[in-house]
């Protein structure tokens, strides 16, 4: 290989390594999984962490609770249906959500989610809490979100852990490196 062209080989090697490390500007973030929706009578803490562990399946530890005077859900693009908390630093397992519905008993007002993409958003889409966020007919109090309760698993683990396709990227960009060097050889 001429010194030419294992100059454009390396300058390209190297962009698509930055492209793989440098996140991207994202039009839409990762919808949270929804694991379930319940009608609760009362937001008392007890009555949320019970259901929550009973969609989820494991034991948790309520992480923080926050009422509507101190957050704002953003929609992720005009009438996407999309819509998120930015909850940075913080990065919870679970996530609850508790509209209100008025005197209706026929509707959940709690809908219980794992964080699954954006850890340090929370997000879900207007399907997903049958409207209540949004696209509906929505009147005083009924459809505001009330507040939102986030979830840690007793087991907490640190550290964040890596993509599969990620790793197999870097995987495959070492690979090539390797081939390059082996041919040169």
């Amino acid at each position: 290989m001429n010194k030419k062209n294992k100059f454009f080989s390396t300058i390209l090697a190297t962009l698509v390594g930055a492209a793989i490390w440098i996140p991207s500007a994202q039009a839409a973030f990762i919808l949270d999984t929804k694991i379930g929706e319940a009608l609760l009578p009362n937001s008392a803490d007890a009555t949320e962490l019970a259901a929550m562990e009973g969609f989820a399946g494991v034991s948790l530890v309520q992480d923080a609770k926050i009422s509507n005077q101190s957050f704002t859900a953003f929609e992720n693009g005009a009438g996407s249906g999309q819509w998120y908390l930015d909850i940075n630093p913080d990065t919870p397992g679970y996530f609850l959500l508790k509209f209100g519905t008025g005197n209706d008993k026929t509707i959940a007002n709690t809908y219980f989610f794992q964080n699954i993409g954006e850890m340090t958003k929370l997000v879900w889409s207007n399907e997903q809490v049958n409207f209540l966020s949004g696209g509906g007919t929505i009147n005083g109090n009924i459809g505001k979100l009330s507040h939102y309760v986030t979830y840690d698993p007793t087991f907490h683990q640190t550290g964040e852990i890596p993509e599969p396709a990620t790793l197999a990227l870097v995987g495959l960009g070492l690979f090539a490196i390797g081939a390059i060097r082996r041919r040169k050889s």
